[in-house]
């Protein structure tokens, strides 16, 4: 299609950022030098670009997204990644730095993550490097939209929105390094005003070959929850919260189970997730004395963190002594106090309150059998009654679960048998 193919340069950036109702910095007189400048140093293998600021133009997010091919105008396409992890790695690596400048994490969220893609990938394929979008018309570049018109038509009702961009880096250390090392885009990734983030990553046929977007707002009336600094997994399932905003109070939850107590707000909130591997949600609530919002954020345990539970136990229990043929029915019982073993820092135990009674064994931490036996050496002539406990608990004595078990012993005179079957719980 006749087009020139720029210079190649081993590493571009570029950074804007606006909030709502700010003017332009620059003139058009003072624009065209600017790319006058840009031209030159394009030729000379430096670029020094100074951001620009245009107000931003309000854009409806359409209903229908074009074909995912078209990478015409302004926006729209939900584009796939070259390279999710290496997207992710950007974000947990901004958000490291936030969390060392004691700024909160940013949160991922889909709309900006769509806008990022969609101008690396446009970038790359019609072959430009901007923050304003640009189409091939005629062999030549023409300008489709400006970078917030593109940002808006995906990310709605905002009320700010920066945006940093680079070329040729190969690894995400080393573009959020270059960005850090340039006044303008360490402003946008240390900027209290940005709630969240997007990153977009495209490698393919352009000149400078990787095209990275990071793309960042905050939305009126939006207030996020990020879970350990907006991690995917967690190992352990010990949470750092953080919620954006200035609360009194916050209260959570773990997927639909009961809410806790109201806490003073404070961040982060630190929360143990004691759950079974995979997905869920973390609901916070948060209030003022005036207003009220709530958030939820998931992650995905990697470990069972689940507080074992003792599994499902008889009530009662009841032997027969016959004083006729010496003989007792059942000769014993036998119970299970755990379904699935817990960890090293549990521990059940099973006790009783008569001498009668033999247990054996009476602790462990698996899914062992526990026998119960009536000795009839140690019982009196006439009927009996006791008390088996059945309990779990950590390793430093906090007792998590228990379970009483009543057992009578009936003492009687007969010619006959009695046989009452073995009963396993």
């Amino acid at each position: 299609m006749g087009r020139t193919d720029p210079i190649r340069i081993p590493y571009l950036l570029m950074a804007y950022s606006v909030k709502k109702g700010s003017q332009p910095m620059f003139s058009s007189s003072k624009i065209r030098h600017l790319l006058q400048l840009f031209i030159v140093l394009c030729l000379t293998g430096l670029v020094v670009i100074s951001p620009l600021r245009p107000s931003p133009v309000w854009a409806d997010e359409p209903t229908i997204a074009p074909n995912l091919a078209t990478l015409q105008g302004c926006g729209g396409p939900v584009l796939p990644t070259s390279n999710a992890t290496f997207e992710q790695e950007v974000v947990q690596l901004t958000n490291r730095i936030r969390l060392d400048h004691g700024l909160p994490p940013l949160k991922v969220v889909d709309s900006l993550t769509h806008a990022a893609r969609f101008h690396a990938t446009d970038m790359s394929e019609d072959n430009y490097f901007s923050h304003t979008s640009y189409d091939w018309a005629n062999g030549e570049l023409v300008q489709s939209c400006s970078w917030s018109d593109r940002l808006v038509t995906y990310y709605a009702d905002w009320q700010s929105l920066s945006e940093n961009i680079a070329a040729g880096y190969s690894t995400p250390a080393a573009v959020v390094d270059g960005w850090m090392n340039s006044e303008g885009h360490r402003k946008n990734i240390l900027s209290p005003s940005n709630w969240e983030i997007g990153v977009g990553y495209f490698e393919g046929s352009g000149t400078y070959g990787r095209y990275w977007v990071q793309d960042f707002g905050r939305r009126w009336d939006i207030y996020p929850v990020i879970l350990n600094g907006d991690a995917a997994t967690t190992d352990d399932g010990l949470l750092k919260i953080h919620i954006y905003g200035e609360w009194d109070e916050a209260r959570l939850r773990i997927d639909q189970g009961d809410w806790s107590a109201w806490q003073p707000f404070a961040l982060p909130l630190e929360w143990a997730l004691k759950a079974t591997v995979g997905e869920h949600s973390v609901t916070v609530e948060m209030r003022t004395e005036s207003a009220t919002a709530s958030a939820s954020d998931t992650i995905y345990l990697t470990q069972n963190t689940a507080e074992p539970q003792l599994n499902a136990l008889p009530d009662s229990l009841f032997f027969v002594y016959n004083l006729v043929d010496d003989t007792i029915s059942p000769q014993g019982y036998s119970i299970q106090p755990l379904a699935v073993a817990a960890d090293s820092g549990y521990t059940w135990r099973v006790t009783t309150n008569a001498p009668w009674l033999n247990i054996s064994p009476s602790e462990g931490s698996s899914t062992e059998v526990v026998n119960l036996a009536a000795v009839l050496s140690n019982a009196s002539e006439g009927n009996e009654q006791a008390v088996v406990t059945v309990s779990l608990g950590k390793n430093d004595g906090t007792v998590v679960a228990e379970k009483q078990i009543a057992v009578s012993l009936a003492v009687i005179e007969a010619n006959f048998s009695v046989f009452m079957p073995l009963v396993s719980q």
